[in-house]
């Protein structure tokens, strides 16, 4: 049990996709769930499991720049579920993929692709 994340980074004809996979990232999860409130359900942020949210550059942007500050804006202060109890070592663990991710996502936003991210808890 848990929480487990995907990003699919997908081309313009979305026959092939990249796949990113993280296991716990609650900081991750945190960003994500904001933005899945903020800018696409407002108050149905609680169904946000198993659910696709489809990134712009601007999102990716926001989160290349959450990534460099270690999401210092996006603690999570709860949910053993998500990994809250090593949050800085996922942080840590993750920054490679995070960044290979952005900059693999906005190279296909370029191109006229596609991102997404979903989660299952």
């Amino acid at each position: 049990m848990g929480l487990d994340q995907y990003g699919f980074v997908r081309q313009k004809d979305h026959a092939q996709a990249v796949e990113f996979y993280w296991r716990k990232h609650s900081r991750l999860q945190e960003f994500m769930q904001a933005l899945w409130a903020d800018t696409v359900h407002g108050e149905d942020a609680e169904d946000f499991n198993c659910q696709t949210l489809v990134l712009t550059k601007d999102d990716l942007l926001d989160l290349q720049n959450q990534i460099a500050k270690g999401y210092e804006d996006y603690f999570c202060r709860g949910g053993f579920f998500w990994g809250h109890q090593w949050q800085d070592q996922a942080v840590e663990d993750y920054a490679q993929q995070d960044a290979e991710f952005v900059q693999a996502a906005l190279d296909a936003l370029e191109q006229g692709g596609q991102v997404e991210y979903s989660c299952w808890y």
